[in-house]
This record gives C-alpha cells, structure tokens and sequence, in this order.
C-alpha cells in the first residue's frame, strides 16, 4: 500500500509517502524561526503555521514521490500524543483526503512512530524501545509491533526537555538542546559535579531530571550573571554528561533485568534496543548508547537518516503495520488525543481486511 502520512504533533509540518518500510518522500517544514523568541514552542502559532504549510507540504510530498494522489491507497495522522491545536490541523486534513479519494483512514500513535524509526529486518522481537525527545522520556517494551508495554517513564521533565532549560539558564540560544551539545563538546565534564537523579532509588525505573535542573540552576546562579565562555562550556559539559548518565544507568538495569511480558511471564535475554526521539541527534548520547549495547551485547538500532525529530515518514511505516492487521480508523469518530499513550488502546479503531473500507500546561512543548 501507497500511504500518505500527516504529522502535526508539535512545531513541524509533516508529510510523506511510504509504501511497506520505504520512503519514498518525507517532506519536514520546521517552526523554528518561529518560536526562537519565546524560547519554546507557542500552541497558537503552531496552529497558524501549521495551516499556513500543510497543503504545501502534502503536496511536495507526492510530487517527491513521483506519483499523484490516484496511486495513494490509504492516508494516515498522528492522533497523538502531542499539542491538540496542532494534531488537529493534521487530523483535519487527512480526514478530508481520505473522504476525497475515498481511501481508508489509519490513526497512529506519534511514540509508536519513533519506536519504529530505527526498524531493520534484522531486529528480533521481543525488544526495548528507548524513546528521548522533548516531551517524552521512556522505555517501552515491544513484545512485537502493535504490542507495547511502558516499563520506565520520567516522573517530571523529559529529557529534552531538561537540556532545553539547561541551555536557557546559560543564555544559549533555541533549540537549547543543540546549542547545548556545541557547548559541551568544548568543556570539561567533571569540573562542575552535579548530584545523581534518582541515587539510591535507581531500581524504580524512573527518570527524574527536576532535582538535576534545580540543581544546576542552583550551580549556576553560585557563579554570578556573568559567565565566561570557558564556564559556559564546563558547566554544559556538566549537565549533558549527569543526564545522559542518568538515561543510560536506568537503561541498563531495565535490560539487564527484563521485566514481565505482557501475558504477565517472564521473557528471557534481549537482543535489541530500539531508539527514537530528536534527542537521539546528540552525537555524545548515541555515542553512550552503543557503549551500554557493547557491554550488554545487545544490538543498538538508530532512526534512519532525516527521522531523529518529528516526521512523517515514520507515521507512514507505523500505520503501514496497522494496515496489515486491518487496524483502519472512523473517519467520523476520530479526534486528536493529546495524551495518548503507546500502551492504551484507541477506542476508534475498528477491524477490516486491507481490501475494505505531550505538551505541558503552561503551553509550552
């Protein structure tokens, strides 16, 4: 099947035409220049920017593709999670391609589409999922796809989310997580040393980036309004090192110690690690987690180039397996859900062959 992929979950506009596991486009307009100012992403202008682009966008996507709207066979949406005024633009448009061909609809879950970013035929089921970005911080068992089970979540901030303030709180410019990790690489790690997250309770399967937050802003206030460059870098040496710590310390016990499957049995060694999330761009973090996958002898497996963030080609290869197991979605029924999670079933999901018919309260992401 030929599927359109609409992504709107956050601040870039996204399309794409995927057919199986191939990309055949995958069309990215990003907000960035937009919401630099405000240092974070703003629901209202998301929403303007969204449907200033998205026609343009969906598209580019077919004529990138070389093929026309005749050849799409299904047409597929983030339904969430994600900020509802801009997964609602998205949920429009696809709604109303998929009335105008008369094609089937396919609902998919923006997690489920970064979990999948990183899939090769050699990855062996059942596998971890380890997905960072900057509203989502968690490990997800996959017994296989469609079936998912959240076995560690953060408790507070996601991981992106923390390096974006780190940033902030040293004047660097936005996205923060990136100008973060130009920093860092120019500073000394173990000059600044901040606490541990989670010491001693490490065996909850928790993230917690909040106390390493506090802690830095503490750290940071200490040394006055006005920071050289050489502190800048130690200190943003400091933070990225004591998170990404956190992240892969955490992974490893939750691979070391497989946790219940979902039939409530014990599962035995994990081969894979599945990994997904803009924050995955960090060369230092990919660089911790082939390491922790050395140590454990168990395959790290990557998003495919232009799939780290946000984009459209993964909500294609998801809802290409909905597809397969005739998991189709009401076009009458379905609406965004801003807190969708991977492991909680969509009540507007109904059964047909193939043949037939997080975003936080102060409006930031």
């Amino acid at each position: 099947m030929k599927i359109l992929a609409v992504e709107t979950s956050c601040d870039e506009t996204c399309a794409a035409v995927t057919e199986g596991t191939d990309i055949l486009s995958n069309v990215v307009h990003s907000q960035i220049d937009l919401h630099k100012e405000f240092g974070g992403v703003v629901p209202s202008i998301a929403r303007r920017a969204h449907e200033e682009k998205i026609s343009f966008v969906i598209d580019k996507a077919v004529l990138n593709a070389q093929c026309s709207m005749l050849n799409i066979d299904a047409v597929a949406v983030t339904q969430g999670p994600g900020l509802a005024i801009a997964l609602e633009v998205g949920i429009r448009h696809a709604k109303e391609w998929a009335r105008k061909l008369n094609k089937p609809l396919i609902a998919v879950n923006h997690i489920e589409g970064h979990v999948l970013s990183g899939l090769t035929p050699e990855v062996k089921f059942p596998a971890m999922a380890l997905i960072v970005s900057g509203g989502h911080t968690e490990l997800i068992w996959v017994e296989k796809i469609g079936k998912y089970k959240i076995v560690a979540r953060t408790m507070d901030d996601a991981l992106g989310e923390a390096l974006d303030k780190a940033a902030r709180m040293l004047g660097l410019g936005y996205p923060g997580g990136a100008e973060l990790e130009k920093r860092a690489a120019l500073g000394n790690a173990k000059k600044y040393i901040l606490p541990r997250p989670m010491a001693g309770r490490e065996k909850n399967l928790e993230f917690s980036y909040s106390g390493l937050k506090t802690a830095f802003y503490r750290l940071v206030s200490a040394k006055g309004q006005v920071l050289s460059a050489k502190d800048i870098n130690d200190l943003a040496a400091g933070f990225q090192w004591r998170a990404f710590e956190h992240l892969t310390r955490i992974t490893n016990i939750t691979l070391s110690n497989p946790p219940l499957n979902l039939r409530g049995g014990r599962q035995g060694v994990i081969h894979d690690l599945l990994v997904g999330g803009g924050v995955v761009a960090n060369q230092t973090l990919r660089n911790e987690l082939e390491k922790l996958g050395q140590e454990l002898e168990i395959r790290v497996w990557f998003p495919r180039k232009g799939m780290y963030g946000d984009n459209a080609a993964m909500i294609g290869i998801a809802a290409g397996f909905k597809a397969e197991r005739g998991e189709f979605a009401d076009p009458d029924k379905v609406d965004r859900l801003p807190r969708w999670r991977i492991d909680a079933s969509n009540l507007f999901i109904k059964k047909e062959t193939v043949d037939g018919p997080e975003c936080f309260e102060n409006g930031f992401c």
